[in-house]
């Protein structure tokens, strides 16, 4: 007994051909995968985008109603405060401020209430467009809207309407100034 060796054979790491298997398996996994993970990245961008900016519009009307003062959103460039006249509202900042002066803009006088940043500025992955021209949206003291709105917002596939439709939704603003998320 006390002369004989006893060799073991221990294996230390995977063969080739477990690692090549492996490979494999893990490259059809990810072509399955991968489109329907970048599907659901795009659907929680936008879904983000259209809660954040409903919120927005929420909080600026409840605003109005606390102060009993005029305010407005509306996109600024990040250089000025004034409101851009513009329908491509994603590529610009948005402000919320109260109108104390009833001028329509923003200017030193007024009280700025909260920005929040462009959802995409260069405008190539998604959009937030207002719909029907440009202009602001403008609650009274009441919390009433001045006009109706209505904001597209989209995930921009070069002029793809099936693709931008399965994505977007709109916000409408009502009258009463009750924001509505309805698909696009």
């Amino acid at each position: 007994m006390f002369g004989k060796t006893i060799f073991l054979k221990i294996q230390r790491g995977f063969t080739l051909i477990e690692l090549l298997i492996t490979m494999a398996v893990l490259g059809v996994l990810m072509a399955i995968a991968l489109p329907n993970l970048q599907s659901f990245i795009l659907s929680n961008r936008l879904s983000s985008d259209v809660n954040g900016f409903a919120g927005l519009v929420n909080y600026a009307r409840s605003e109005a109603i606390a102060r009993n003062q005029d305010v407005i959103i509306c996109p600024r460039s990040n250089a000025a405060i004034t409101c851009q006249a513009d329908q491509l509202w994603g590529q610009y900042e948005i402000q919320v401020f109260v109108d104390v002066n009833g001028n329509g803009q923003r200017n030193a006088a007024d009280i700025l209430l909260k920005t929040i940043p462009a959802s995409d500025a260069t405008g190539n992955s998604r959009a937030l467009t207002r719909n029907g021209g440009v202009g602001s949206i403008k609650f009274g003291a009441a919390g009433l809207s001045q006009t109706a709105h209505r904001f597209d917002i989209f995930a921009v596939n070069s002029g793809d309407a099936a693709f931008e439709a399965q994505y977007g939704r709109s916000v409408c603003i009502s009258l009463p100034g009750r924001p509505r998320i309805i698909a696009l």
